[in-house]
């Protein structure tokens, strides 16, 4: 599996576990739905591209489990698609916790086959990836329900708050890991070429300073209750998390160089 069948992977958990915190009866089945339907759509190309199942006939046993929960993930995150749009006034919350469950055990068991530095470094890999996919999640959900305000300016503002709160911790969460990746591995990056460094920059730069003042921004005007302010802070900050997560993933499993 390639880094960017993880990214998809990541974009679609982390998506999917922030939707158990808007409630189903307040804002309604559309919402739900379209953000299934979106997330059907990210593991669908995630599987195309990574190909998973061709691992379960030439790979070692360990990988051969890894493939086939990222397959299961595919498969239960289609059986949500389908109860999601069966549901009427209520929606079993268990239809979004078990993808998100075999999600994480995915990548869990993953990163562990990923790395060759020891426990501690999959551990820590392990965070990275889990806190990329909030960072994601809580970013993206964060700005698609700045949109329903529009539609339904009764809808209580203690959703968009909870969910920039949560964008705000997974952010900081990753911007702790980022540093300790940087502290851990500061000679190695440091005599890379001139273009690497580059790159890290703008990693740092956009997905992790710009993102962390556009949470807290996004989070501030949320609580005044302004709504379209926080929504286009939020479309920008989106923007942001997808430049430096996306070239994060790519340094962390296409060069062996997380950050």
């Amino acid at each position: 599996m390639n880094w960017f069948s993880v990214f998809l992977h990541l974009f679609a958990m982390g998506t999917g576990a922030t939707l158990i915190a808007v409630p189903y009866r307040q804002i309604g089945k559309y919402y739900f739905s379209f953000h299934s339907t979106m997330l059907l759509v990210l593991v669908a190309v995630a599987v195309l591209v990574g190909q998973p199942w061709t691992l379960l006939g030439q790979g070692t046993a360990y990988m051969k489990v890894v493939a086939g929960l990222a397959l299961l993930f595919a498969l239960l995150i289609l059986a949500q698609n389908v109860v999601v749009r069966a549901a009427q006034a209520e929606l079993r919350v268990d239809a979004l916790i078990l993808p998100v469950s075999a999600g994480a055990v995915f990548i869990i068991m993953a990163s562990f086959g990923w790395t060759a530095y020891g426990t501690g470094a999959a551990l820590l890999l392990t965070l990275h990836l889990l806190s990329a996919a909030m960072v994601l999640g809580t970013s993206m959900v964060a700005m698609s329900t700045g949109h329903w305000y529009l539609a339904n300016a009764q809808l209580s503002f203690d959703i968009l708050i909870r969910l920039c709160r949560l964008f705000v911790l997974s952010i900081g969460i990753k911007a702790a890991i980022v540093a300790i990746y940087a502290f851990w591995r500061f000679e190695d990056y440091w005599r890379l070429e001139d273009f690497y460094k580059l790159v890290m920059g703008v990693r740092i730069a956009a997905g992790i300073v710009l993102a962390v003042a556009l949470a807290l921004m996004s989070l501030s005007c949320a609580k005044r209750h302004a709504n379209q302010s926080a929504t286009g802070i939020l479309y920008v900050a989106v923007v942001f998390v997808l430049i430096g997560e996306t070239i994060s993933l790519y340094l962390t499993l296409g060069m062996n160089r997380p950050i």
